[in-house]
């Protein structure tokens, strides 16, 4: 077969640079609709993606607004000054390992879950019913951080006052429920706990996100060929049977690519949840890094410092998919190259 593939290749001519060029062209000629609908996500990566990486200059800079990115001088250490001073600061390893544990937290309640979530949707048998159940699950998912911190901040507030029939409705919901139910005796203001914290982020980012990460299954799980249930119910198949050794095969390669690329994101957690969540009291585990980031590069003004750490994490994050992507290919034969 190789050798068959090898003879076709030899046998087409090879174009030159003008004749490649004028063949490309006129595929482009051909689609050019497709090319128009394509073109404003293309603008928007340009403008927001590609442009700014010139401003990563300043990570290796001492900036100064008014020298300008070009004007700044270099930063000691052969450019690197920043990053040796992030690398040396006290309480960066914990800042670290906090953003490494939430991301790990995410991935191991809301990865299966919403392939959980998936499977079962898919095992409804009322079509309506389903779009229903589809519809809301993933409605969360549209809700602003901001509106789920202020929830958040409602149902798991307290007074602090010792229980009593009155004091119930000065309390947040939570604790509502816990005094009645004779489970504590004074009202506990969760979110200034800080064993609380972590648990509180990731219960809120799987009610949040369950739905819409189940799309990408359901969607994947929508193409498998109805037949092959029918004949496994013919052998016996119960239905945990079928989705174990039918629908989990089937969608393996989709569940394989969009592992590799969450962990890829494990150093990328976003600010907003975390800085609207964060109290003071809560630091030893609500500071990641991306809060750490926006306190130096918006609250005290230290762009150059700020673009340095970021930039140290997109090469952890770069390094991390790497290896998933190698490990992937060896032991699924999927990757994403």
């Amino acid at each position: 077969m190789a050798k068959r593939k090898n003879n076709i290749a030899a046998a087409e001519p090879k174009l030159g640079a003008s004749e490649w060029f004028k063949k490309e062209l006129n595929k482009a000629r051909k689609g050019k609709f497709l090319m128009l609908i394509m073109l404003p996500g293309l603008i928007y990566f340009i403008i927001f993606q590609y442009i700014p990486i010139g401003g990563l200059l300043i990570a290796f800079k001492d900036y100064s607004s008014r020298m300008g990115v070009i004007g700044s001088p270099w930063m000691d250490y052969a450019g690197f000054g920043h990053f040796v001073r992030f690398l040396n600061t006290p309480d960066v390893w914990r800042y670290i390992w906090n953003t490494i544990a939430l991301s790990l937290l995410h991935i191991i309640w809301l990865f299966p879950l919403a392939i959980i979530l998936a499977l079962f949707i898919n095992e409804l048998r009322s079509l309506k019913f389903k779009k229903v159940v589809q519809t809301v699950s993933y409605l969360p998912h549209f809700v602003s951080v901001a509106a789920v911190a202020g929830m958040l901040t409602l149902f798991l507030s307290s007074q602090g006052t010792p229980s009593s029939a009155g004091s119930y409705m000065n309390e947040g919901i939570v604790n509502q429920i816990l005094l009645k139910l004779g489970l504590i005796k004074n009202g506990i203001s969760f979110l200034d706990k800080t064993e609380c914290f972590r648990t509180i982020y990731i219960a809120s980012d799987v009610w949040q996100g369950i739905g819409w990460s189940a799309i990408v299954y359901i969607a994947a799980l929508s193409g498998v060929d109805q037949e092959l249930y029918e004949a496994a119910t013919i052998d016996g198949a119960t239905r945990v049977q079928k989705m174990w050794y039918i629908s989990v095969q089937l969608i393996k390669p989709t569940i394989v690519l969009l592992l590799v690329m969450q962990i890829g994101k494990i150093m990328s957690l976003g600010s907003d949840k975390a800085l609207l969540l964060q109290r003071e009291v809560t630091y030893p585990k609500s500071q990641i890094l991306s809060t750490y980031i926006y306190n130096l590069g918006i609250g005290k003004g230290e762009f150059d410092y700020s673009a340095a750490i970021g930039l140290f994490n997109s090469g952890i994050n770069v390094l991390l998919v790497i290896i998933a992507n190698l490990v992937s290919k060896k032991l699924t034969d999927t990757s994403l190259w």
